[in-house]
């Protein structure tokens, strides 16, 4: 997941990059123009928050009053750290399932599989299937 995703608000220019030569002129008369959010940028964290949050529940997935960056349906939960998340759930098939609905509703995403770490985290699973995590 990434901020560059979520629209933009308005229109976005950057000055050109030092190492960046313009055919004509100084570089310093020259702007671009950004296509999307861009790490970095005041709004484009509260903007991708935003966008995640109103995919997440075009698809039932509740965000918790506590804790802004947990959401939850039907015995998945899903944490998001920035623009990173984690999905919990009871089986494989669930979580396939949920991926694919964001993926449907275009969010791209990434399946990387079962976790062994997140945002330095360690987590394993034990024998009675209950998870250890640990730093």
């Amino acid at each position: 997941m990434t901020y560059t995703q979520a629209p933009i608000e308005m229109d976005l220019y950057m000055e050109i990059p030092h190492g960046i030569e313009t055919t004509e002129g100084n570089r310093k008369d020259y702007v671009l123009q950004l296509p999307a959010n861009i790490y970095g940028q005041k709004q484009a964290g509260s903007v991708w928050n935003q966008y995640l949050v109103s995919k997440l529940e075009s698809i039932g997935i509740t965000q918790s009053c506590i804790y802004e960056c947990v959401f939850y349906r039907d015995g998945i939960i899903f944490i998001v750290y920035v623009d990173n998340g984690i999905f919990l759930g009871t089986s494989d098939g669930q979580l396939s399932n949920v991926i694919k609905e964001l993926m449907d509703v275009g969010l791209q995403i990434e399946d990387q599989g079962h976790s062994a770490d997140y945002i330095g985290v360690n987590i394993k699973q034990l024998p009675d299937s209950s998870y250890k995590f640990s730093q």
